[in-house]
């Protein structure tokens, strides 16, 4: 599925939700009015039970009425009760739906991101790649000018072969990032391979085809 149509997926399974939540609200409200009705008739009842036992007839009348909005009132709240628990039920699935929704959006753009990083790990690759060519000739040519150049001195009059092989300049040259990223992987056991073959297989993605090799 796209971005669009699971963006569609989410803005659809809210409305269900919206929807079986008023309709909850509305079945409680249903509830509330029988539970109503049920006082009422209940306190009709003891209004008249005195006089209806004495033989009023009206009284009598209006047991008999109250009994039925009794009667009724009893049916409709356990019908409303059933007709509650099925709407619960509605709406348990439809946030269920809205949450699988959410995460689907939520895989589908972390996908996305994943495959950017791959890509972006294979350009690592190449520049690493790139780099280590270019460290081992400018490590060759320093040895080379070694062998055919008195070395300078160094602050105590010694040759200073240090300074000659230039790694320290090339670690002052090198972003913070480097020199502190890497330390704790110095003496790492995993094998060299290419960072954007060990990025796939992190992120379970489908292996990666690189030109780049490890150094």
């Amino acid at each position: 599925m796209s971005k669009t149509e699971l963006e569609h997926a989410i803005t659809e399974a809210a409305k269900r939700v919206a929807s079986w939540t008023a309709n909850a609200k509305k079945i409680e409200q249903q509830i509330a009015a029988a539970k109503g009705r049920i006082a009422t008739a209940d306190n009709q009842r003891k209004q008249s039970a005195l006089a209806a036992s004495l033989g009023d007839r009206a009284a009598i009348g209006e047991i008999a009425a109250a009994r039925a909005v009794h009667a009724t009132a009893v049916g409709d709240l356990a019908d409303l009760g059933h007709a509650l628990n099925d709407a619960a039920a509605k709406l348990w699935e439809a946030e269920a739906e809205a949450k699988g929704a959410r995460n689907a959006l939520a895989k589908f753009e972390a996908d996305v991101l994943k495959r950017k990083r791959v890509a972006l790990a294979g350009e690592i690759d190449k520049t690493v790649a790139t780099l280590a060519s270019q460290y081992r000739e400018y490590e060759q040519i320093g040895n080379e000018i070694v062998n055919t150049d008195p070395l300078p001195l160094n602050l105590h009059g010694m040759n200073n072969a240090e300074g000659a092989a230039g790694a320290r300049r090339i670690r002052a040259a090198v972003p913070k990032l480097l020199e502190q990223v890497f330390q704790s992987a110095a003496h790492d056991e995993q094998k060299k391979e290419p960072l954007a073959t060990t990025e796939a297989r992190f992120w379970n993605l489908a292996p990666v085809e690189t030109t780049a090799k490890a150094v």
